[in-house]
């Protein structure tokens, strides 16, 4: 049977508890069946967010991926809960130490608004980690709400705490990630 991709999706990727790139790396693994990755971005390491008056949390493995999916924008969520749990994320505060989290920054050129998932990412613009790895996959593309492209708005973006450390071969392990990966 043949399958029938319903849109390209962009998704960002990040943990901050585990071995970081392997957990990353598992979650790229994963999505392929109702998902064909197409592209990864390269690796950066950015600093935690957390509510004001806590304690810094671990840095974060940031990356984006590429993908086509048959999966409509609802079901794609369900299924990336369920590689984030499979991986080990549980329930947890906000902004909270995790070993994955993944989120749907855009769907082809939808707009989607609902108590569960809203599509664009309503923070992604807001976020170096985001818009930067991004950037590499999907500079020409236009943010549907913005109309603005996200290489454009990427140039604005505030790389304060955002390190790049590896090529886009760190996904497949062919780029080195620096030896402290395992250790937080």
């Amino acid at each position: 049977m043949t399958r029938v991709f319903l849109g390209r999706v962009y998704l960002g990727l990040g943990a901050n508890i585990g071995n970081r790139a392997a957990n990353l790396r598992l979650a790229l693994r994963w999505l392929e069946g109702p998902c064909r990755v197409t592209a990864v971005s390269s690796l950066y390491r950015s600093e935690a967010a957390v509510l004001e008056g806590q304690p810094p949390g671990p840095d974060y493995y940031n990356a984006a991926c590429e993908a086509e999916t048959d999966l409509s924008p609802a079901e794609l969520l369900r299924f990336l809960k369920e590689i984030e749990h499979a991986i080990g994320r549980r329930p947890a505060a906000r902004w909270a130490p995790r070993p994955i989290d993944i989120d749907i920054l855009l769907y082809a050129d939808q707009v989607v608004d609902t108590p569960a998932l809203d599509i664009p990412h309503p923070r992604m613009v807001e976020r170096n980690f985001v818009l930067v790895p991004l950037a590499e996959l999907a500079s020409d593309v236009e943010h549907p709400t913005l109309h603005r492209t996200i290489g454009d708005l990427a140039e604005e973006a505030d790389f304060a705490g955002l390190q790049h450390l590896s090529g886009p071969g760190w996904a497949t392990g062919g780029d080195e990630v620096e030896p402290d990966d395992a250790l937080t």
